[in-house]
C-alpha cells in the first residue's frame, strides 16, 4: 500500500522574511511585563537531526482536545477574525475571541465515516524506515518490524453546511500505535523550520490547499510522538457541485447525450437522481485511488459509456486531472502524483458526506455510508488513557465558552490531576503569561465548585500549595495590588524601578499602612517573579520614621536606649501574641530594629541584632573575606584592615551587603585572634587602650575648662610646617630687636610681646614634643601655655627667674598700642636663667638631634595668678584665642619679608592668609574703577543669612551689587586675590535676642562637603567666567525684585496683621454670612464671586513667583559647577555642643593617608565614620563653629595628624 501524507505549510505561510526574523522569533506576550505579543506561529531556529528530537517546552502547549476543538473552531473563527491561525496559536490568545463564537454555538462538528471505505479511509498506518521511507504493510517482513509508525486519519470539519477536510498524521516510535496506552500527550507546537529531514521527507508534501496547519511534538517521557494537524478548504465549489445535484441540469444533461448516444437506448424516463451522479462520480475516483503501482492505467470510453449522461465532462478535465484521448479520458496515474492521490480521497470523503445528506428517496449513499462527531477512531489511534471519557464528552462540553479553560487546553470533564497537569504544562511552556494562568486555575476551581457545589480536595490543596509558595497572585490580583500602592494600570513602560519608587511614596505619605503597602509590593513581586523587587523587599530598610515610631524613639536617642526600648516592646508584644516569635507586629519590631541600625550604620546596634535577633551570619572564608574588604593579603595591619572596612560599609545601602561585610570583618578577626578587630565590630571604635602608642595621635588632658583650646592645639600640630616650625624654633631667638619696622596685623610689635611670645612658642614647642615622644595615650599641656594662649595681647605678663622669687614685672605702660613713642621694656633678672631642658656638653649627637629635634628653648615661669586668668580667658571669643595664639606665633618669628605697607610675611602668612580684591565700577562709564585689597584670615560664614550650604555662603559673601556712593551708583564686585594654603571659615553661630536682650546660639546647619572648588571666585579676566557672573548678576537681581513683589503680597498689615490675600479670604468668609434674602445687610453674590477671582490671582502670583524663584535658584546654583580646578579638602571641623555660654567641644581632623576621621576630645583620640562627620540632621546639636579646607596638592604634605617617636 502506497500511503501519502497531506501537503504541508508554504513557506510564506510559516516563516516570515528574513528582515523581519528578529522580531518575529521573539513574539509579543499578552503579559503585561513584556512590550510584545504572541505571534501565531512561533519560528524555532535550531536544526535537529534526530527523527524524534526533544520537544521545546516553551513552545505552545496543547492537549488533543484543545487540538480536535481548535480544528473544530477554525473555520466560523477565521469568518470573524480572517488570517487567524487557533493550530499555531497559544490557546489564551484566542481564548475571549472563541468564547463568543462558541457561545452562539454554531452548528459545527468535526465528523468522520463510520464504514470502512476502501478508497475514502478514515485511517491508515504504514511502517517507516529509518531513512523515513514508507513501508507497505504487504512489504513488511514478519521478523523484520520498522522502526516507526505513520498513522493518518481523515474527517471532515462542517459548519452550518460549510464542508471542510481534516487530517491527523502521527509518527510513533512503535510499530502498533494501538498496543501502548499514553497517559496524556504533552503537545508543543514544532515550526517546520525545526524538524529533522527525515519527518519532512514522511510528513511534507507542500500543498498549499490547507488554511491551516500545525505540527506537535509530545514531551510525554513514554513514547516518540509527533503529530500533525491539517484542516483543508472544501474539495468543491458550489459551481463544481450544482451540475451534480440541480435536477434541471442534470434533466437537460442527460437529455443530450441520449441523443449524442442512440445506440445505447437510454430510456427518457430514466434519469439519474443527484445521488446516482455522486455515486457515479465516486466509481470514477474510486479506480484511480486502488489502482496497484505499476498496473496499467483504466481510460473510460465517451462513446461506449453514459458517463457523460451523468457527469459533466468538463469537470473531469478541469478539476480532477484527466484528460482526453480520442473517445476516451484518461485518468491520471496517482502513483506519480501524491498530492493528487490524497486530494482524491478528500473528494471521495467530501462526496459521500454531501451525497449522503441529499433529502431523495430512495439514497442508497445515505443508507450504506455513515458518520460519527464523537472522533472514537481519533482517541482510539492515538491512544490516551482517557479516550472513553472522551469519546463521550468531546462533541458536547461547553469548554470553548468558558476562555479559563481554553487557556489551559483543558475541558470541563477533566479530572484534578489533569486539571493541575495542563495548569503547569502551560505554565511552564508560556511563563510569561503566568498571572493570566493562576487566573484562570482559580476560575475553574470556582466552576468546579459552583457545578458540583463542594469543593474540589485535591484542585483546592494543590491551590492553596501555590498560596503557601507565593505562586497564587493572578493578574486581577496583580492589578489591585498595583492600586493599592499607587499604580492605576499596569502598561508596557512600567519598571522594577518605578513601582519601587511609587511604593517608597506611598507610604511616606501614609506610613500608619506601611505594613499593608508592603504586603501588597510582595504580592507584585511575586506577580512579577522579579528578582530586583524580591531582593528589594528582602533587603529593605524600613524607613527610619517609620522605625522609628514604631520602636517609640527619636533620632537622637542613644543606642542603648534604642535597646532599652526595643527590649520593653518586644517583652509586651511577647506577652499579647502568646509569645510567638513570628508574629507579624514581632517581625516588624525587628524590622524596626534593624532600620535604625543600618541608618546609624550603628555597631553597636547591629552587634545586637546579630547576637539577639537574627544569629545565621553569613560564612565568609578568609580568602573571600580579604575579596569582599579590598585587601590583597593578610599581611595589613588592624587599623588598614579597619580603614578600608569602614571605606566599604559606607558606600553600602543593602542590609545583606552590610552583614557580609561584618561577616568579613569577623572572619579576619577570628583568623588573626585580634581583639582590636573584635572591639571594633561591636563598637565601630578602635580601643585606644589596645593599640601600640606609635599607632595613634596623642590626646591632650583636659586641665580644667580649658574648652576650646585642646581642639585648637591639636589642629595646629597636624599642620606639618607649622608643627616643624615651632619643634625647630632656636632656644634663644634674638635679632627680631633689629626689625623694628615690621607689623603685625596692621601695627607694630612691641619688645614685650616678642618676649611673651617667646614664651608661648616655647611651651608649645615642649607640648608638641611631649605629643610626639611621650610613650602614654595622652599629655598635658601646661597651664602656662592655657593662659598665654587665652590672655588678651592687652595685658602685660609677670614673668620671674629660673632660681628664685626675684620678679620684674613688664611694665603697665608698655601696653599694646603706644607706638613708636615707647621704649621698649626689659625683662630683668637677678641672676643668669638657666635653660629647662639641659644642653649636652658632649659634642656628640643627642638622641633627640639625632631624631630631628632641637633643644626646648628657656621656659620661665610666669608669676600672674593663672587660675583666674583662664577662667576668665576662656570665656571670649573663639576667634580671639585664634588670633592671640597665631599673632604670638607670627610675633616670635622672623619676617620671611615686608610687604608694601610693612607687614610681616611669615608662614603664617602663607599658611592662612589670603587676600579679597573689591572692585567698585561706575554705573556711568564716565568715572573710573576702583580696586582695593584686604587681607582675610578665615571667610565668615553668617547663619542669620540661613544660607543652604557653604556654596550659598560663599556666593552671598563674594557678590556683585549696586551701592549708592557720593558720587553716584556704582558696581562693587568682591573676588579672591590671592587663596590661602589653609582656607578657613568661621560659623557665626551666636546672635542676639532683641526682645530677651540676651545672646543664643543658632544650631541651624550648614551643610559641606568633602571637597570644595573656589574658581568661581577667583579675580580674573576670562571673559567666559565674567560673562557668568554678569549672568548671576542680573538673576540675583531678578531673585531680588520677585521678593519685593512677592512681599508686598505676603507681608502682614502692622495694623491688621493679616496679608493681602488673608484679608481678602476673610472678607469674603464674612460676606458669605450676609448672603441672606431676609437679611437687613443684603450683600450682592456677585462681590463674593469678585473677592474669589482676586483670591486666585494673587495665589496664582504666588505660585508663579515660587516657580520662578525655583528656577533661578537652581541656575545660581549650577552655574559654575563644570569650575573643579582649584579645589580644596575638608582637613579639620571644630565642633560645639551646647548654648552660647557654655558646652562641650571637640574637632573632627582627617588623616589623609589613611582616608579615615579622628574625634580628639581631650584625652579621647578616636576613629569616627564619615557619616558622623557629615551629620545635617536637624536633631543633631552638635554644630561646626570652624571648618578648616587645604589645598588638593598640599593635602598629604601639610596635613600628618599621626606623629609618634617612641624610643
Amino acid at each position: 500500500m502506497t500511503l501519502e501524507e497531506a501537503p504541508g505549510p508554504s513557506a510564506a505561510a510559516t516563516a516570515p522574511p528574513e528582515a523581519e526574523r528578529s522580531e518575529y522569533t521573539t513574539p509579543k506576550s499578552s503579559n503585561p511585563f513584556r512590550t510584545q505579543q504572541i505571534s501565531e506561529s512561533a519560528t524555532f531556529q535550531s536544526k535537529l537531526p534526530t527523527l524524534f528530537p526533544a520537544p521545546d517546552i516553551h513552545s505552545p502547549y496543547k492537549t488533543l482536545n484543545r487540538i480536535l476543538d481548535d480544528l473544530k473552531y477554525t473555520v466560523p473563527y477565521r469568518n470573524v477574525h480572517p488570517g487567524s491561525s487557533l493550530l499555531r496559536s497559544r490557546p489564551i490568545e484566542y481564548s475571549v475571541n472563541l468564547s463568543r463564537i462558541a457561545a452562539k454555538k454554531p452548528k459545527c462538528a468535526t465528523i468522520t465515516i463510520n464504514n470502512d471505505v476502501a478508497y475514502a479511509p478514515t485511517i491508515e498506518t504504514a511502517g517507516v524506515d529509518s531513512e523515513g521511507n514508507l513501508v507497505p504493510q504487504s512489504c513488511e517482513d514478519q521478523d523484520t518490524v520498522a522502526p516507526f509508525t505513520l498513522t493518518v486519519i481523515r474527517g471532515l470539519v462542517v459548519c452550518d453546511n460549510d464542508i471542510h477536510h481534516f487530517r491527523l498524521a502521527t509518527i510513533d516510535s512503535a510499530t502498533n500505535p494501538f498496543a501502548t496506552t499514553i497517559d496524556k500527550h504533552e503537545y508543543h507546537l514544532v515550526d517546520p523550520s525545526d524538524i529533522s529531514c527525515t519527518e519532512a521527507k514522511v510528513l511534507d508534501t507542500h500543498s498549499s490547499s490547507f488554511i491551516d496547519d500545525a505540527m506537535f511534538r509530545s514531551a510525554s517521557a513514554s513514547t516518540r510522538h509527533v503529530l500533525r494537524a491539517t484542516i483543508f478548504k472544501s474539495e468543491f465549489t458550489s459551481d463544481d457541485l450544482w451540475p451534480l445535484l440541480n435536477e434541471e441540469v442534470i434533466a437537460n444533461r442527460y437529455e443530450q447525450g441520449a441523443k449524442r448516444h442512440p445506440d445505447l437506448n437510454l430510456s427518457p424516463n430514466a434519469v439519474p437522481t443527484s445521488v446516482h451522479c455522486i455515486h457515479t462520480l465516486l466509481k470514477v475516483l474510486r479506480g484511480p485511488i486502488l489502482l496497484p503501482p505499476g498496473d496499467p492505467i483504466k481510460t473510460i470510453s465517451l462513446t461506449k459509456t453514459s458517463l457523460d449522461t451523468q457527469l459533466d465532462v468538463d469537470l473531469l478535465t478541469s478539476r480532477l486531472g484527466f484528460v482526453t484521448a480520442g473517445e476516451d479520458v484518461v485518468p491520471p496515474n496517482l502513483a506519480n502524483n501524491l498530492q493528487l492521490r490524497e486530494s482524491y480521497i478528500r473528494k471521495s470523503i467530501e462526496l459521500i458526506y454531501v451525497g449522503a445528506n441529499i433529502d431523495q428517496s430512495p439514497n442508497p449513499i445515505g443508507q450504506q455510508y455513515s458518520f460519527s462527531d464523537n472522533l472514537s477512531v481519533v482517541y482510539r489511534a492515538i491512544n490516551e488513557s482517557d479516550r472513553h471519557v472522551n469519546v463521550t464528552f468531546a462533541s458536547s462540553h461547553i469548554s470553548n465558552q468558558l476562555p479559563f479553560f481554553t487557556n489551559l487546553s483543558a475541558t470541563t470533564y477533566f479530572q484534578d490531576e489533569l486539571l493541575i497537569r495542563c495548569y503547569e504544562n502551560t505554565l511552564k511552556s508560556d511563563s510569561r503569561n503566568r498571572l493570566h494562568y493562576v487566573d484562570s486555575l482559580r476560575s475553574i476551581i470556582n466552576f468546579k465548585r459552583g457545578q458540583s457545589g463542594s469543593s474540589n480536595q485535591k484542585l483546592q490543596s494543590y491551590f492553596n500549595h501555590l498560596v503557601q509558595s507565593g505562586r497564587s497572585i493572578g493578574y486581577e490580583e496583580y492589578c489591585n495590588a498595583l492600586r493599592v500602592i499607587g499604580i492605576d494600570r499596569p502598561n508596557d513602560n512600567l519598571t522594577d524601578d518605578d513601582i519601587i519608587a511609587v511604593y517608597k511614596a506611598q507610604y511616606q505619605e501614609d506610613p500608619r499602612n506601611y505594613s499593608y503597602f508592603n504586603k501588597h509590593l510582595k504580592a507584585i513581586a511575586n506577580a512579577r517573579d522579579s528578582t530586583t523587587l524580591h531582593n528589594y523587599i528582602k533587603n529593605e530598610v524600613l524607613p527610619l520614621n517609620i522605625a522609628m515610631d514604631d520602636l517609640g524613639i527619636e533620632e537622637i536617642t542613644e543606642d542603648e536606649v534604642v535597646i532599652t526600648a526595643y527590649e520593653f516592646k518586644l517583652d509586651d508584644l511577647l506577652q499579647s501574641n502568646g509569645f510567638n516569635s513570628t508574629a507579624s507586629e514581632i517581625i516588624l519590631l525587628n524590622r524596626s530594629l534593624l532600620s535604625v541600625a543600618v541608618n546609624r550604620k550603628s555597631y553597636s546596634l547591629m552587634s545586637y541584632y546579630e547576637r539577639k535577633i537574627d544569629t545565621s551570619k553569613p560564612g565568609v572564608s578568609v580568602c573571600d573575606a580579604l575579596v569582599l574588604l579590598d585587601l590583597e593579603d593578610v599581611k595589613y595591619g588592624d587599623v588598614e584592615i579597619i580603614t578600608s572596612f569602614q571605606n566599604r560599609i559606607a558606600k553600602a545601602t543593602d542590609v545583606e551587603d552590610i552583614r557580609k561585610l561584618r561577616a568579613a570583618l569577623r572572619a579576619l578577626a577570628e583568623s588573626r585572634d585580634s581583639a582590636i578587630l573584635a572591639s571594633f565590630l561591636h563598637s565601630g571604635r578602635v580601643d585606644v587602650s589596645l593599640l601600640p602608642a606609635e599607632n595613634w595621635p596623642s590626646g591632650l588632658d583636659n586641665i580644667g575648662n580649658t574648652c576650646y583650646l585642646n581642639s585648637l592645639l591639636q589642629y595646629y600640630f597636624c599642620i606639618k610646617p607649622l608643627r616643624q616650625m615651632v619643634l625647630d624654633f632656636p632656644k634663644n631667638a634674638t635679632g627680631l630687636e633689629e626689625v623694628s619696622e615690621r607689623k603685625i596685623g596692621g601695627r607694630k610689635v612691641e619688645l614685650s610681646e616678642v618676649h611673651r611670645s617667646h614664651q608661648f612658642v616655647y611651651h608649645l614647642q615642649k607640648l608638641f614634643f611631649d605629643m610626639i615622644h611621650t610613650n602614654k595615650r595622652c599629655v598635658a599641656p601646661s597651664k602656662e601655655l592655657a593662659y598665654l594662649a587665652f590672655l588678651p595681647l592687652s595685658q602685660p605678663v609677670g614673668f620671674g627667674t629660673n632660681d628664685s622669687n626675684a620678679v620684674s614685672k613688664l611694665d603697665e605702660s608698655a601696653g599694646v598700642g603706644q607706638g613708636d613713642e615707647s621704649e621698649p621694656i626689659m625683662i630683668e633678672s637677678r641672676t643668669p636663667s638657666p635653660p629647662l631642658l639641659p644642653t649636652p656638653n658632649s659634642t656628640a649627637m643627642s638622641d633627640d638631634e639625632m631624631l630631628g629635634v632641637k633643644e626646648a628653648g628657656t621656659i620661665l615661669p610666669i608669676l600672674d595668678e593663672i587660675d583666674s586668668t583662664i577662667e576668665v580667658g576662656r570665656q571670649q571669643d573663639v576667634t580671639e584665642c585664634i588670633e592671640n595664639v597665631t599673632f604670638q606665633l607670627e610675633t616670635a618669628l622672623e619676617p620671611e619679608s615686608l610687604e608694601e605697607d610693612g607687614e610681616q610675611f611669615d608662614l603664617i602668612k602663607k599658611l592662612f592668609y589670603g587676600k579679597t580684591q573689591q572692585t567698585l565700577t561706575p554705573m556711568h562709564k564716565s568715572g573710573e574703577q576702583r580696586i582695593s585689597t584686604e587681607r582675610f584670615f578665615s571667610l565668615i560664614i553668617n547663619v542669620s543669612d540661613h544660607p543652604k550650604d557653604i556654596y550659598d555662603s560663599l556666593d552671598n559673601y563674594f557678590s556683585e551689587d549696586i551701592v549708592n556712593l557720593e558720587d553716584g551708583q556704582v558696581k562693587k564686585s568682591l573676588t579672591v586675590a590671592k587663596l590661602p594654603e589653609v582656607l578657613q571659615f568661621h560659623v557665626q553661630r551666636v546672635l542676639f535676642d532683641r526682645e530677651k536682650l540676651m545672646a543664643y546660639k543658632s544650631i541651624e546647619h550648614i551643610p559641606f562637603s568633602e571637597r570644595i572648588y573656589l574658581d568661581r571666585y577667583l579675580e580674573t579676566q576670562d571673559p567666559e567666567i565674567l560673562k557668568k557672573r554678569e549672568e548671576v548678576f542680573q538673576w540675583r537681581s531678578e531673585v531680588r525684585h520677585i521678593h519685593e513683589l512677592r512681599n508686598k503680597i505676603l507681608t502682614p498689615d502692622p495694623n491688621s496683621k493679616l496679608s493681602i490675600i488673608d484679608a481678602l479670604v476673610t472678607t469674603k468668609k464674612y460676606l458669605e454670612t450676609k448672603v441672606v434674602p431676609s437679611s437687613s445687610v443684603a450683600v450682592n453674590p456677585g462681590t463674593i464671586s469678585n473677592l474669589q477671582v482676586h483670591i486666585d490671582e494673587l495665589k496664582g502670583k504666588i505660585e508663579a513667583f515660587d516657580a520662578k524663584l525655583e528656577e533661578l535658584t537652581s541656575k545660581i546654583s549650577t552655574q559654575f559647577t563644570d569650575y573643579t580646578k582649584v579645589g580644596y579638602s575638608i582637613f579639620a571641623i571644630f565642633i560645639h555642643r551646647g548654648e552660647a555660654s557654655y558646652g562641650h567641644y571637640w574637632v573632627y581632623i582627617k588623616d589623609p593617608h589613611q582616608g579615615i576621621f579622628r574625634k580628639y576630645n581631650d584625652e579621647m583620640v578616636t576613629e569616627v565614620p564619615s557619616s558622623e562627620v557629615f551629620n545635617f540632621v536637624k536633631e543633631n546639636t552638635a554644630t561646626p563653629y570652624y571648618i578648616v579646607y587645604v589645598k588638593d596638592s598640599l593635602e598629604k604634605d601639610y596635613v600628618e595628624p599621626l606623629k609618634r617617636i617612641i624610643e
